[in-house]
């Protein structure tokens, strides 16, 4: 029986950490496979995958501040648009468009772990 008493991680901490690291390693590879360039799609997609997995983590990581989750969001949200307008053969109100919805899910997250 253990008696110790002490700080222990939940599950839930536990995944939440393994996806922020899992998504540090996406950016990481996909920064061998293509030269790091903010208007490539092909860098792109492995940036806004990683951040977007670094910033699920982040937030089911209990304990942490909410200002880190938060900008886990919307570094996320940034990566997201950037990858949008980096799509070649798009219209710019396309993406322009494309940039609400993730505007407005970064927003009602934000608002949702500032609480």
């Amino acid at each position: 029986m253990n008696t110790q008493k002490g700080h222990q991680m939940s599950g839930l901490t536990i995944a939440g950490m393994a996806l922020a690291v899992t998504g540090i390693l996406v950016v990481i590879w996909g920064m061998n496979l293509y030269p790091v360039h903010l208007l490539s799609p092909d860098f792109m997609t492995f940036a806004t995958g990683g951040l977007f997995l670094v910033a699920m983590g982040l937030c089911m990581v209990t304990g942490l501040p909410a200002i880190v989750q938060i900008v886990g969001i919307w570094l996320a949200a940034v990566a997201t648009m950037l990858y949008i307008y980096s799509l070649p053969d798009t219209d710019l109100m396309i993406k322009l468009i494309g940039f609400v919805p993730v505007l407005g899910l970064a927003l009602w997250l934000s608002l949702k772990f500032w609480r």
